[in-house]
């Protein structure tokens, strides 16, 4: 079995990158926004402010280079946290590895060094041809990526990695690093989406005659699980799908994505088990998990006292009240003699 050449698998990579990405925009919540602006080479980041002019404080008159240190990337996904910090993540194009690749900046533009090497990460799986689709970052510093292996005759299976705070691959998460959808049918990755307690979705698409869209629940440290809903139809205008939160839990959305700041809030401390879900919880405390889905039950009612059911006080009240009235009766009887 012979392996495609690197030209024809730098052009696999260039034509799924065209099909499959993340978001390549972002929206602050004041209406900020940062695009990437693939019209030059190197590519540029941009960043334009509310009314939509270039921001001036923003590396060159508002625009950065993305630069990967000489490698040719084909850039897929842009993402900002909610420190700032900009995320760009891409698939090495020229290279018949096919190798992801993650920079991270800071808010000014400038390489945020104490991110991996410069500011660059290229770990991945050793071994793994894979292309990235999507990528998410975390408040901690590290990020969520998912993307295709890209096997030896071109064929794709959904995959998931982590990378941790200083940019290296969390081998603690999946297999040596990375997770796979199982089963033997062919899959794709489509999306990453956060919602609330820390709640990561994955999507992807599985391929062949009965194909659909499938929604993994993410836990770190643990295996995804597929979400308990029936999977969602697919066809062939679903290319631009990606997941979002809808606040009852995880939907699918299509055309182009401008994403929002990323980066959940770290949960400090649990809430106490005795403690009800809030409103908002309703209908997904399986996510949730601080939640407690069956409320505490009321007290029982004391347990009424044994006995026969007939009145006992009125009918001992009532001899009483006849002894009283004999007592009377026989005092008076003497007192007339």
């Amino acid at each position: 079995m012979r392996l495609p050449s690197a030209l024809a698998l730098a052009a696999l990579v260039a034509a799924s990158a065209a099909a499959l990405a993340g978001p390549l925009a972002v929206r602050g919540p004041d209406n900020t926004r940062w695009t990437i602006n693939d019209d030059d080479d190197p590519a540029l980041i941009e960043r334009h402010l509310p009314g939509g002019a270039l921001d001036p404080g923003f590396g060159r008159n508002g625009r950065v280079e993305v630069s990967f240190g000489g490698q040719d990337v084909n850039i897929n996904v842009l993402r900002v946290d909610t420190a700032g910090r900009i995320w760009v993540a891409g698939t090495t194009a020229g290279s018949g590895m096919s190798s992801p690749a993650v920079q991270r900046l800071q808010a000014n533009g400038q390489p945020d060094l104490s991110f991996a090497i410069g500011g660059r990460s290229s770990a991945t799986p050793a071994g793994q041809r894979l292309m990235v689709v999507d990528m998410l970052p975390l408040a901690d510093g590290s990020a969520w990526l998912a993307g295709n292996l890209i096997g030896p005759q071109g064929e794709g299976d959904a995959g998931l990695w982590h990378l941790r705070p200083d940019g290296a691959l969390d081998y603690g998460f999946g297999y040596g690093g990375l997770w796979k959808r199982p089963g033997v049918e062919r899959s794709r990755a489509l999306s990453i989406a956060a919602g609330p307690d820390d709640s990561i979705a994955f999507g992807l698409e599985v391929m062949g005659r009965n194909a659909h869209r499938e929604i993994y629940l993410v836990a770190p440290k643990a295996q995804p699980q597929l979400d308990p809903r029936p999977p969602g139809a697919t066809n062939d205008d679903d290319d631009e799908a990606y997941l979002t939160w809808i606040g009852v839990g995880f939907s699918w959305r299509f055309g182009t994505q401008v994403a929002e700041l990323s980066g959940l809030p770290v949960v400090m401390a649990a809430r106490p088990a005795s403690m009800p879900a809030g409103p908002a919880e309703v209908g997904h405390t399986a996510l949730n998990p601080f939640s407690d889905p069956t409320p505490a039950a009321s007290a029982p009612p004391a347990p009424e006292p044994a006995g026969d059911g007939l009145p006992w006080g009125w009918l001992l009240g009532g001899a009483a009240a006849l002894v009283a009235l004999g007592v009377l009766w026989r005092r008076s009887a003497a007192s007339g003699r």
